[in-house]
């Protein structure tokens, strides 16, 4: 018996002993060695391009401003110098970056950039909500980085974007993006799919396509877009009716959008009369557009309420964009709101309009506190104004002008392009 313990104890030992050994180590270098040689990696390919990278943008969470081209150049100086077609196609501007270890590898864009940070600035530049703006990131984790591209995913938002090497001039490049989008720009759309038409509605870089399924559910499902010199591309595909959309290319010749892998799929134009792409447009308003009649109250307005609470007006457009609801919409300042406005449509080129007497955001407050009822008064205010519209181009409007059918002398050109600070434009 006393044999049996010895052996059993021998065994015991034994193992234990063995289990004990010290663990080889696995890596040869330290975690901040590691991390040390995966920065220098990623900064040999950012850069190494000697024309800098093309960025495919998509702020916000959930992509629903669309997507923005962006070509940028990282110096080994911690410099980068970005381009954009939110800007004028020459202008580059120049700020810092770094990268560095959080979690990963991160790319940031450290010092404000007029053009980069516009995306991110609450004061909201480009549009989206007040005090937001675009949500867009300036730190993103390095998820791939090779010569042929770079993947970044925004540390915000968790949304990626691609970055290839940029080929051609940086102008000519912004240039054709500009002149794409100005080609292809309609108010809304139709897609013929396997003998359906389902109807598609467009508001920033988004469609939102409406269709029924095979049991007669209605549907909808949107698709955020970039545009290319050719037409657009989305962020992601999307599956209708078991036909995968991945993007469009732009037929100028037949008037009419081919998907980028499938022809049978098209997409259509539909050009409402002129008053509809009024009422569901935005349109933005210029001093020097305005009549004697309308210049008259806003002058009014500008030199007896807004330049003593010292407040400019940053913008002013007629539309939806900003809340939903038709009207008055402005930005004093910073802060946004919204008059509400009720409408008819006469005909294909008439609108009598008039305001509701409701508000939204800081609206109210305007209407009451800063003179904004003489602004309002050109559109129509305690009753309502018949207007008759003319433009320039039925298919892509660029402006819209109101003639007042009463009264000649209260003309409103209006513009389909945002315009900052109306009183100097």
């Amino acid at each position: 018996m006393k044999k049996i313990y010895y052996l059993l104890y021998l065994v015991l030992a034994v193992t234990f002993s063995a289990c004990t050994h010290e663990e080889e180590d696995l890596f040869a270098e330290s975690s901040a060695e590691r991390a040390d040689a995966a920065i220098k990696a990623d900064l040999e390919v950012l850069t190494s391009p000697t024309n800098g990278w093309l960025m495919e943008y998509f702020p916000a969470t959930m992509q629903e401003y669309g997507g923005y081209n962006m070509i940028m150049s990282f110096g080994m100086d911690g410099k980068v110098k970005v381009a954009s077609e939110i800007a004028s196609p020459d202008l580059t501007l120049t700020s810092l970056y770094s990268i560095k270890q959080s979690a990963g590898t991160v790319l940031s864009f450290d010092t404000y950039n007029d053009i980069f940070h516009a995306f991110s600035d609450p004061s909201a530049p480009l549009g989206g909500d007040n005090g937001y703006g675009f949500e867009g990131d300036y730190d993103f984790l390095i998820l791939e980085a090779t010569a042929e591209k770079v993947v970044l995913k925004g540390k915000k938002t968790g949304g990626y974007a691609i970055l290839t090497p940029m080929q051609g001039d940086w102008a000519a490049y912004i240039t054709s993006i500009h002149e794409s989008e100005a080609s292809m720009n309609f108010p809304k759309y139709e897609l013929q799919l396997d003998g359906q038409s389902i109807g598609v509605s467009i508001s920033y870089r988004t469609l939102t396509f409406s269709y029924k399924d095979a049991d007669g559910n209605a549907l909808s499902q949107t698709a955020s877009y970039i545009v290319t010199p050719t037409g657009y591309k989305f962020y992601e595909p999307i599956e209708i009716n078991g036909k995968v959309i991945s993007g469009f290319t732009y037929d100028a010749s037949n008037i009419k959008f081919n998907e980028l892998a499938d022809a049978s799929i098209v997409m259509v134009p539909i050009i409402p009369p002129i008053n509809e792409q009024f009422v569901n447009g935005d349109w933005f308003v210029a001093y020097s557009q305005l009549g004697a009649f309308g210049q008259t109250y806003f002058a009014y307005c500008k030199k007896n309420y807004l330049d003593a609470l010292g407040e400019e007006l940053q913008y002013a457009f007629m539309g939806s964009m900003l809340y939903g609801s038709f009207g008055f919409n402005f930005s004093s300042s910073g802060y946004q709101g919204l008059l509400g406005y009720d409408y008819e449509l006469i005909g294909e080129n008439q609108i009598a309009m008039g305001f509701n007497f409701t508000g939204q955001g800081n609206g109210v407050w305007y209407h009451n506190n800063a003179g904004f009822h003489y602004l309002l008064n050109p559109f129509g205010y305690s009753s309502p104004r018949v207007f008759t519209l003319t433009y320039d181009d039925l298919a892509n409007p660029t402006y819209i002008t109101l003639t007042e059918d009463a009264n000649p002398n209260n003309s409103i050109t209006l513009f389909k392009a945002q315009i900052f600070y109306p009183f100097n434009n």
